[in-house]
């Protein structure tokens, strides 16, 4: 068995959002996603994954497709493989959200 504490994840950087890696095996992978006000995640696809975001901290503004939601702490955003997605933090605090990507991109 293995653990990871999350909140040793949590790594904002000044210029783009932070990520880093919680677990990966060979068929899964676990991210920390940190965006500080006015970060985002540019739009993108992954070909074969798909990818659960829960936002821990914040809010987050996600848009999957041609649709967009603010989803708060404890949400859960479903992408499914080549949907464009993006996040983006508008507002004044913080923003942490936790992916889970499966099959492991």
């Amino acid at each position: 068995m293995r653990i990871q504490h999350l909140d040793q994840h949590v790594n904002f950087q000044p210029e783009k959002f932070g990520r880093s890696v919680v677990f990966s095996t060979d068929t899964a992978a676990q991210f920390m996603y940190t965006f500080q006000p006015g970060q985002a995640m540019t739009e993108h696809t992954h070909p074969f994954s798909a990818e659960y975001l829960m936002v821990l901290e914040g809010e987050a503004q996600i848009s999957v497709g041609t649709e967009s939601v603010l989803a708060e702490v404890n949400s859960v955003v479903l992408v499914l493989p080549e949907e464009v997605h993006a996040i983006h933090n508008h507002g004044s605090e913080p923003l942490v959200v936790l992916s889970f990507m499966s099959p492991k991109p």
